[in-house]
This record gives C-alpha cells, structure tokens and sequence, in this order.
C-alpha cells in the first residue's frame, strides 16, 4: 500500500491535514473534484494516469468525498481520520478472495501521521458507467411489476452474491461469546425506544399500535445462539447495490455491492465490531418493503401489489442466499425477525434526526408486517405525493 508521511503531507500540491474534530481538509477546506488530489491519488496507484485527467464529482451527499477520475476510476477520499479503515481492509480481503460481486480495488493510499498514526486516507475503485443505485433501479422494476411486467430476477441474484461475500469474509469468524444475545437485545431495545420517542402523527400512532408486535420479535433475540461473527457489510441495503450496463448479463446489468464504512447511526467503535451474518440479510430482506414503499409513492396509491412483489423477492433472495452459502456455520435464521424489527425502528429514528420526508418508506413496512392492536384509532398508510428528488 502507498502512502503518504508528515501531518501536513502534500498530495497533488495542495495541503493535506486533520482538523481537531478529525475532519480531512485540503488547504482548509473539504477535498472537492477538481482539486488535484483524487487525481495525484489514482497516479499513485495506477500509475498509467494522463497528467491532464479530468475530475468529476459523484453528485451524493456523503460523509466521505467520491470522485470520478479519467471516467475509469472512483477515488474516495476520506471525511474524517479513520472513516474509510473498515472499508479499506474489506475491500483487500474480498479482492484476495477473488470477489467479483464488488467494484474492483485497484489499491487504498495509506496516511502515517507522526501524531494519529496509521490510517487509510483514500481508496480507489473501478468506475461503472450508467450505474445506478437500487433506490432507483430497483424502484423502477417494482414499478414494471405492479403494472404486470414478469417478476425481475435480481432478488436471488443479490441472495447469491451477499452468500459468497459472507463466505469470504467470514474466514475471520468467531464465536460471539456468551453475552452476544444480551448485547443485541438491549440494541434492538434501543432502536425501538428512540423511534417512538421521536416519531409523531400519524406515523407514530400506527407504530405505537405495533409496538408490541416489534418488541415480541426483538425478544426473540436472547433466545438465540451467540453463534459466530466477524466483520459484515453493516449497512447492506438496495441503495448500496449499483446496477450497471453489462450486454453479457442475462438481464443486461451487472449488480456490484459498494459501500463498506459500516452503519453511519453507530459510533465508530461500533462500526468495527464483528456482527453476526444475519444482520446483513435482515437489512437488506428490508430494503426490499422499503423499495415496495418508494413503488408506491411513485405510483401514488397504496397498491397492495407491491408487498405482494415483496413478498415473492423476500422468499427469493432468502432462498438463494441459503442455497448459495458454503459456510452454512455463519448464518443463523432464528436471528432475522428482531434484527429486521430493529432496522425498521433505527430508519424511522433517522428519518426523524436526517431525513424527514423518508419516514413513509419504514411508516409502511411496519403498517404492512406488524399487526396492530387497534388501541388508538389511525388512518391507513398512504404515500405522499411523489417529488421525483424526495426518496
């Protein structure tokens, strides 16, 4: 791995540094496409860049920054000391065990500071043309569905690649102790305490008539096995699956899993504990209601059709997921009804914190999971008017 030394290093010559709140700056301010650094960055790793390769920005909030160099590669430059660590040694390690389910590392560029120490400062990726996340893609399949189109495919074909990635990754797997099922209670616990704190109207009344519903499935998870853990995706949804043009796939996309600085609603610490493998299936068995939810919203009617498709991908990328795990150690199903009770509660808690208008997605996968017990009167479920910037 390259790297740079020095706690001021010069990278395409601009100044590097971290602030006192951790955050990476070059000459004061936020890495930006265009600078100079993303692209002293690629050289660095590639080797073969054009001196003149142009930068250009991934148009996304993120905590990192993306930027696109020479229309081939990606390089993420780090937001804050640290932040793309976790990343970094999960990319080497699917590479190493040859990964084609992930964009292709071409290499991470290391930062030694004579204070901080050791950390990643930038990865870069192969760039995919055309692609497009599955807030989008996905959504427009649901779509084509509810109007009648065939099923889409995909559902097991995501199964099947998250299989093989917990394969690899899970070479690193332990026991998860004893006090595992306890730790993942009092989380779970958590999530659902502060989304009820924090979600109001209607909303929060049709959570709080599901309340019970919630917690009976999160209190399933004392009851299970510590089983085994090591380092997972931890933030696997539709949104963090590119679909890209690809003429030799049977339906003309390849899918590719991005993103693996872990959850952004845990602290770091968090981020880089081991979890177990169903903790990834859960999450990503969620983004399927909450795509179904989006369908909807874009149609502009609660249209039962699209649970229906859900139910079906559901069923399809669970099946394909078991059937393709070679590890079948790593996995434990028993885990999936309090980790997906707790996805839907930490959504409902973000959009309340980050995202307001995103609050109607986790609104009506709850609405359509969880029976409710009627004990305060509410309105059924419907989609807000469709903004096509909104989701």
């Amino acid at each position: 791995m390259n790297s740079f030394d020095g706690s001021h290093p010069v990278v395409g010559g601009r100044r590097v540094s971290v602030a006192d709140d951790g955050r990476v700056l070059v000459d004061g301010a936020r890495p930006a496409a265009g600078d100079g650094v993303a692209r002293a960055i690629a050289a660095l790793v590639v080797g073969d860049l054009p001196a003149d390769a142009p930068e250009r920005a991934i148009a996304v909030d993120q905590t990192n920054t993306s930027v696109i160099v020479d229309e081939r590669l990606v390089v993420k430059i780090v937001g804050r000391w640290a932040a793309a660590d976790r990343a970094g040694l999960l990319l080497e390690r699917l590479a190493a065990g040859g990964s084609h389910d992930v964009a292709r590392l071409h290499g991470r560029v290391g930062w030694r500071h004579p204070q901080l120490g050791d950390s990643t400062l930038a990865i870069v990726t192969e760039y995919l043309p055309g692609a497009e996340d599955g807030w989008t893609w996905a959504v427009d399949d649901v779509v084509a569905a509810v109007a009648g189109a065939p099923d889409p495919a995909w559902p097991a074909e995501l199964g099947t690649k998250v299989a093989r990635m917990h394969d690899v990754l899970g070479d690193a797997a332990s026991s998860a102790g004893a006090d595992a099922a306890t730790a993942r209670l009092a989380r779970a616990d958590d999530a659902l305490t502060r989304a009820i704190a924090t979600t109001d109207g209607p909303t929060g009344v049709r959570l709080r008539n599901r309340r019970e519903a919630l917690a009976r499935d999160i209190r399933s998870l004392p009851k299970t096995r510590p089983g085994l853990e090591f380092p997972i995706h931890g933030d696997l949804h539709l949104g963090q699956v590119l679909a890209s043009p690809d003429a030799a796939a049977p339906d003309g996309r390849r899918y590719t899993i991005i993103d693996f600085d872990g959850d952004p609603q845990l602290d770091a610490a968090d981020r880089e504990r081991a979890d177990a493998a169903a903790r990834d299936v859960a999450h990503l068995l969620v983004s399927l209601d909450l795509v179904a939810a989006v369908a909807q919203k874009r149609l502009g009617r609660a249209d039962p059709a699209a649970f229906a498709w859900a139910d079906r991908a559901r069923a399809a990328l669970l099946d394909a997921y078991l059937a393709a795990l070679a590890r079948a150690e790593l996995f434990d199903p028993h885990l999936l009804p309090g980790f997906e009770a707790e996805q839907l509660a930490a959504e409902l808690h973000y959009a309340a914190g980050f995202l307001p208008g995103w609050r109607y997605a986790p609104d009506a996968a709850i609405a359509h999971r969880y029976a409710s017990t009627n004990e305060t009167p509410e309105d059924p479920w419907t989609p807000p008017p469709f903004e096509p910037t909104s989701t």
